[in-house]
């Protein structure tokens, strides 16, 4: 049944985008491209009638199972407690409801709540995001009493799903181990993620995928928050076949020392905002529909960085500690191999430690005795731009900073919150942000910077003054949100800044911190095998124009073997081609050879970027193994207008020497020149690269092929 048909049979105009209303029915719709989510008052409370590609009907029950067709009995999208009371449909009252449309294609429904036994508001925020089929939901309380309330869960997303056999994907990995893809079949209890570390993505992402077999939908979901999350998943036995059982799921930010949140008097909060979406499709559409909302509507964009920069980055060859001669060295090399962007990493500020000395950010005068601004004047003078590297939330044991204002501090136990060698600013506090922007300010002005990458190298954890009864529940929230809006201050006072996010590699990467930066770091291993499986994961959580990586050779040490033959060279400088490229390495040891096949493959990424930043991405081969991956890995780019497309295909381990690949997202009817390594193979049509496939053949395993394809007109 197509969506106009059901809307049809609802009583409504067919919908491709927004919400609608039926008084008969007291349903709203929200439509997102091919995307539905069904809202319906019964009773006096609001249930989830349906949640799935457009268009169909809320289903019916097996034989097996008693609840009527047209029950709503557990299809719920509130969830939580406060004192001890739930917030699930029956405890909600619906006091009034508003459509708007807050700007061209985007709709919103706010639903207010008052709870049935408590002195509590809950309004619902939907937003339904143009045509790429992504619904949002964000959740404020407040509190209307005399006294504080205790909110003890209140989860961004919560649901009732339909029955049927489940499995869920999740991505996974600690530092070094970034984003692995997993999937496991959901059984009989609970199965459940908890984040408590302080970053978001150190261990797992807020970000899941489950896969309802029996109906064949897969539901997937992100939340936008950057500190501490729970992620649960239940079915509880009832007498009858498990498959016939719901599925409860639920997604959203934990409080500090694992809760409760303490709303006073009078006082509103607001959960992060959790991103959803659904299709029939597999699991790369699905991951397609959300990055298609992260780039249009979320992740900000600068001038500067489209196209995207190809970078040279001073870490891995000078980690921690370098000289102006040694960085004009590099940069000399740098812009032969075409560089467009040379970021100087940490160690410029140190006079012996980096990591204890940070705060302070005045150039170290013994390795720079003319300041920076004469590495800065000759970086330009290459023809690239100039970029540096801050930790700004932090500050080192040793810095003068510190040592001024202590009370510029989260703390814990009435003390500065000390971990390793840092301490952590409170960004909540206003003294705070205006010292950190007179940094920025004077990068930019002294400098010239156009590229600021900001790094975070710290378990903050989740335990935070007040430590007693009156403790709130949201220090690390309310830091975070105020650090969310730093970043939008400096983005609006410098729009042509480059930001890029980093967190001792990729453990700080999500929805929430995405919303205020332009790229970020992917991983600090830069091992050209794990370098895959890190590129395979970030792109299906994210679009591939934020997931930066760089060569940086056979060790993390920045050397590259100048033995090994030329097409190792290409397969190590094309891993991390998957997204946004650079290059850091002992390029001053390089030979004339090497220094021209990276030239060469930098020039074809310049070209190869075009359909990169932003295209529908495809994943054609399981994911590659972390360490001592075997077989073929390969990733494909098609652009929104089905014009161009791009297949990078990577020969690995234990391998045969061709292998057909099956193409997607290619226009049916259209027909497209093939170009292989720059060579022409044929014009086939998209029916025939989908149907019957391309063979891709490399005649020694640890090679890689990168195919174009260009629709003829």
């Amino acid at each position: 049944m197509v969506a106009g048909t059901m809307l049809a049979i609802l009583g409504l105009t067919p919908l491709r985008a927004g919400v609608q209303y039926d008084p008969a029915s007291r349903r709203w719709t929200l439509m997102s491209g091919g995307v539905e989510y069904r809202l319906r008052q019964q009773d006096g409370a609001v249930y989830l009638e349906y949640f799935g590609p457009a268009g169909q009907p809320a289903g019916k029950p097996s034989p097996e199972t008693s609840v009527p067709a047209d029950s709503l009995a557990g299809r719920y999208d509130t969830a939580g407690q406060v004192e001890g009371q739930g917030l699930l449909p029956e405890d909600l009252g619906l006091t009034s409801y508003d459509v708007s449309q807050p700007r061209t294609g985007v709709d919103e429904l706010r639903l207010v709540f008052k709870h049935r036994r408590l002195a509590l508001e809950m309004a619902a925020r939907y937003t339904t995001w143009g045509e790429t089929g992504v619904i949002t939901r964000q959740l404020t309380l407040v509190n209307h009493g005399d006294r504080p309330l205790r909110v003890e869960v209140l989860p961004s997303l919560s649901w009732g799903l339909p029955a049927g056999k489940y499995e869920l994907t999740y991505l996974y990995g600690a530092w070094g181990e970034e984003r692995q893809l997993a999937s496991e079949p959901l059984g009989p209890g609970r199965r459940s993620f908890v984040s408590t570390r302080g970053r978001s993505t150190h261990g797992y992402s807020p970000w899941f995928c489950l896969h309802n077999q029996d109906r064949g939908v897969r539901y997937l979901a992100q939340l936008a928050y950057s500190g501490n999350w729970e992620m649960r998943f239940e079915r509880v036995p009832g007498g009858q076949r498990l498959e016939n059982e719901g599925l409860s799921a639920s997604l959203g930010m934990r409080f500090d020392f694992g809760g409760p949140l303490r709303l006073a008097a009078r006082e509103s909060f607001t959960a992060p905002l959790v991103a959803f979406t659904a299709t029939g499709g597999d699991l790369d559409e699905a991951a397609n529909q959300l990055h298609r909302y992260q780039r249009q509507y979320v992740i900000p964009r600068t001038p500067t960085n489209d196209p995207l920069l190809v970078q040279f980055n001073s870490w891995y060859p000078f980690p921690g500690k370098m000289t102006v001669d040694q960085m004009k060295r590099c940069a000399d090399i740098a812009a032969e191999l075409g560089a467009e962007v040379f970021v100087l990493d940490a160690g410029w500020f140190n006079k012996k430690d980096w990591s204890r000395e940070l705060g302070d950010w005045q150039a170290d005068r013994v390795a720079f005795p003319n300041g920076l601004e004469e590495l800065a004047r000759y970086v330009r003078s290459k023809g690239m731009q100039f970029g540096m590297w801050v930790e700004i939330e932090n500050l080192g044991v040793d810095s003068q900073t510190f040592r001024e204002h202590p009370d510029w501090c989260l703390t814990y136990n009435a003390r500065p919150l000390l971990v390793a060698d840092r301490y952590h600013l409170n960004f909540a506090k206003p003294e705070v942000r205006q010292w950190a922007r007179a940094v920025l300010d004077r990068l930019v002005r002294d400098y010239g910077i156009a590229w600021l990458k900001i790094d975070y190298n710290i378990d903050i954890g989740e335990r935070f003054d007040p430590s007693g009864v009156d403790r709130r529940g949201d220090v690390l929230y309310r830091h975070l949100t105020s650090y969310y809006a730093w970043l939008d201050e400096a983005r609006a006072a410098y729009p042509k800044l480059v930001i890029e996010n980093c967190s001792s590699g990729g453990t700080r990467f999500d929805l929430g911190i995405m919303a205020h930066a332009h790229t970020t770091w992917l991983s600090d291993n830069v091992a050209p095998l794990a370098s895959l499986q890190l590129g395979y994961g970030c792109t299906v959580e994210f679009v591939p124009e934020v997931c930066n990586h760089w060569l940086v050779g056979d060790k993390d040490t920045g050397e590259v073997v100048l033995t090994n033959p030329p097409g190792w060279w290409d397969f190590i400088l094309r891993v991390p081609m998957t997204g946004q490229f650079g290059i850091s390495s002992r390029v001053f040891d390089w030979s004339p050879e090497l220094k021209k096949r990276a030239a060469e493959n930098v020039a074809l990424y310049n070209r190869l970027r075009g359909v990169i930043m932003g295209a529908d991405v495809y994943h054609l081969t399981p994911p590659p193994a972390h360490e001592d991956p075997v077989g073929w890995s390969a990733m494909q780019y098609v652009a929104p207008d089905q014009t161009r497309s791009l297949l990078m295909a990577y020969r690995l381990g234990k391998s045969g020497p061709s292998k057909v690949f099956k193409l997607r997202g290619l226009a049916e009817s259209r027909r497209y020149q093939i170009t292989i390594e720059g060579k022409s193979a044929g014009v086939f049509s998209g029916r025939e690269l989908s149907e019957a496939g391309l063979a891709v053949e490399l005649n020694e395993e640890w090679r890689t092929a990168v195919v174009e394809l260009q629709a003829q007109s």
